[in-house]
């Protein structure tokens, strides 16, 4: 029962992260696999979600680029 259970919550992730991509949303969670993937290190420390989620925004409207489909 656990494994499906995980199976379960593994692709709703994944499922979510794809929603989110499609909508140009910023995702918290594969911002934390790349982070500690590329990034991690002792005495280091990812953004929290709020400080991600600030970060995102800005970087979406005030980058002084074009950022949608049309």
């Amino acid at each position: 029962m656990r494994r499906k259970v995980r199976a379960f919550r593994k692709k709703w992730r994944k499922v979510s992260s794809a929603i989110k991509t499609i909508f140009g949303m910023p995702d918290y969670d594969r911002y934390l696999e790349h982070w500690y993937r590329t990034h991690g290190a002792p005495g280091k420390f990812p953004m929290s979600e709020k400080e991600y989620y600030m970060f995102a925004l800005k970087n979406r409207y005030e980058s002084g680029t074009i950022n949608r489909c049309c």
